[in-house]
């Protein structure tokens, strides 16, 4: 593993401890065994150091998913994925995520692409899991943003079973859909 490769794995630790509101280089530098010249001479940037963490973190979890997904297609695909998001391990990378979405909208010029990136490939995820038909990109969009906003729900309010049932009515209405 290169030196560039264990900072950003050491940052991504100290992103999922602290998050990246108040993100400043030098404390993250102290934490991680580093210096803050040393971040910047690896990767350009805050920003950049950024975007470099959360596009380990999106292809790590996508690979995982789809891994997942494709095992357990249809609508046991969609339960799969909402209990895998919502496992206690993997709901701090979600966290994670949505935190960088917010600074992209907020700051596009520094994280627009991250966006870009970000929606594009996880539309992929989803469409690989949905079986082919003329509406496949459409349906694979909605159940992203169903998703989205279920985990956003469930990250405020902690009520897991409303959240899940809100879920698998979603999942039935999917099933009549295709019948």
């Amino acid at each position: 593993m290169s030196r560039r490769d264990e900072l950003r794995d050491k940052a991504l630790d100290y992103f999922l401890d602290h998050g990246l509101a108040e993100l400043s280089l030098r404390p993250l530098a102290e934490q991680i065994g580093t210096s803050a010249r040393l971040l910047i001479y690896h990767f350009e940037s805050k920003e950049r150091l950024i975007t470099v963490v959360m596009d380990q973190v999106r292809s790590r979890m996508q690979q995982s998913l789809m891994e997942m997904m494709l095992a357990a297609r249809g609508e046991a695909g969609m339960e799969s994925f909402w209990c895998w998001v919502t496992a206690k391990d993997n709901i701090r990378y979600v966290r994670l995520l949505f935190e960088v979405q917010v600074l992209a909208l907020q700051n596009p010029a520094s994280y627009g692409q991250f966006l870009s990136d970000t929606s594009s490939s996880w539309l992929e995820v989803l469409e690989h899991c949905i079986p082919e038909s003329a509406d496949r990109r459409t349906i694979a969009t909605l159940c992203g943003a169903v998703i989205d906003g279920l985990v956003l729900d469930y990250m405020s309010t902690g009520d897991f079973d409303r959240t899940t049932a809100a879920l698998k009515f979603f999942v039935s209405l999917l099933s009549r859909y295709s019948e």
